[in-house]
């Protein structure tokens, strides 16, 4: 009898051991993931984490905590991603552009190894327009060489998104650029131009919707012109190609050595969000271009961009000096 007993508790803590991997990761999430952003309250980015969120609390069964970390052209968010405890319950975007910038366009070795961050999905692509002050008396790209000085842009920092693109613009057309520095978010930038702090500035709709009855948009970044504003020239139709390559991808990621069941959890929620036609709809007439990746989809993309930014350098460089 005793030694039935001994066998049966060794077969049961020898089954227990067997199942106790699966029964912890069948339980993720149990407690609430924090969604981090790299930009202020009120940005693009939050907007889409808050969506997501709200969909996710239902299906995931727990709190989507968003936290916005503005600061450094959408850096320090990034930063702290991928500095916190992979336990996959910190999540984030991570602004890829400016490590980007940092890497091939500044010379400058970024905070974090860009290789090592683990994409969980890419929901959609910031493609962008450059826009100036009504009050300006620009309404082509052609007026911007005439004052033969720098046009003033707004930016949220050195390296950002939105001073890419203007140095870039700028270098391609043949005008300087100079910047005001400092916004947490991109439609803070835009209220910048319209209030007359900044001549120009760079940003998608859903950025300068608020004001963009004191803007004219001039270029949109894109292969083809926008439904939203048909009468704007796109990039590509003008014949600038690498110009259409230098929006903003908008990835989910999780910090190194998070394990991929957990990834999985989180990636298979994003794909169900980007194919349900709701979210779909919302996000297009929010302003957002859908653009949905996996990792590896996502990783070609950022390549891609980076061979268009260490292309553009010398452009860049060149609007850059006064």
């Amino acid at each position: 009898m005793k030694t039935s007993r001994i066998l049966v508790t060794g077969l049961a803590m020898a089954a227990a051991a067997f199942m106790l991997p699966g029964q912890v990761q069948a339980k993720y999430p149990e407690k609430p993931i924090t969604f981090i952003v790299p930009f202020g309250a009120g940005s693009s980015f939050g907007a889409l984490a808050r969506k997501l969120g709200q969909r996710w609390e239902k299906e995931l069964g727990v709190p989507i905590v968003v936290k916005n970390l503005p600061g450094s052209g959408g850096r320090r968010g990034g930063i702290q991603v991928y500095r916190s405890k992979p336990d996959g319950y910190t999540i984030g975007w991570t602004h890829f552009v400016p490590f980007l910038s940092d890497i091939h366009l500044r010379n400058k070795k970024p905070s974090i190894d860009i290789k090592r961050v683990p994409i969980i999905y890419q929901i959609s692509q910031g493609t962008f327009y450059m826009f100036v002050g009504k009050k300006t008396p620009y309404r082509s790209l052609a007026d911007l060489k005439k004052p033969g000085r720098a046009i003033k842009f707004s930016s949220t920092g050195i390296g950002a998104i939105t001073w890419v693109q203007a140095s870039a613009l700028g270098g391609t057309i043949g005008f300087p650029v100079s910047f005001v520095l400092g916004y947490k978010k991109l439609g803070d930038a835009a209220l910048a131009v319209a209030k007359g702090d900044a001549e120009a500035g760079v940003g998608g709709i859903v950025h300068f919707r608020p004001v963009k009855d004191d803007l004219r948009p001039l270029i949109f970044f894109g292969n083809k012109r926008s439904k939203k504003f048909p009468n704007v020239p796109s990039a590509g139709e003008l014949g600038y190609k690498a110009l259409t390559n230098l929006g903003a991808p908008r990835v989910i990621t999780a910090p190194p050595g998070t394990p991929e069941s957990k990834l999985k959890v989180i990636r298979a929620a994003a794909i169900r969000a980007v194919n349900d036609k709701s979210f779909v709809d919302w996000a297009e007439k929010t302003g957002f271009f859908m653009d949905s990746r996996g990792p590896k989809g996502t990783w070609e993309g950022l390549e891609a961009k980076a061979e268009i930014f260490k292309k553009l350098k010398a452009t860049i460089d060149k609007a850059r000096k006064k």
